[in-house]
């Protein structure tokens, strides 16, 4: 029987104190780079629509030297799999923590 690892993401809105600074100081970048990330990502979705690849993504992680495989499997792992689907699964959970 497969174990289904539950989406990193997914217990964000559970953390808080140390717990939450561990969760930031594991992530693939700065809690900046991901704010401006979901904020590139929303700004380049309205002119364009999704191609289900991530174009945009890729785009900002070379503009802003993050390390391109931590951060899409990363973002992978928690069901970002396309530009949208980061907008869709991630990017909500994100600011409905940090905003």
């Amino acid at each position: 029987m497969a174990i289904v690892k539950k989406r990193e993401i997914e217990q964000l809105a559970q953390l808080s104190g140390e717990e939450l600074e561990r969760f930031l100081d594991r992530l693939p970048g700065t809690r900046t780079q991901f704010d401006r990330l979901f904020d590139y990502l929303e700004m380049k979705l309205e002119d364009e629509p999704c191609n289900h690849t991530s174009r945009f993504t890729m785009q900002f992680i070379m503009q802003n030297m993050m390390n391109f495989g931590k951060v899409s499997g990363w973002l992978s792992q928690n069901g970002g799999y396309c530009d949208c689907k980061i907008m869709e699964e991630i990017a909500p959970l994100w600011w409905e923590k940090f905003s």
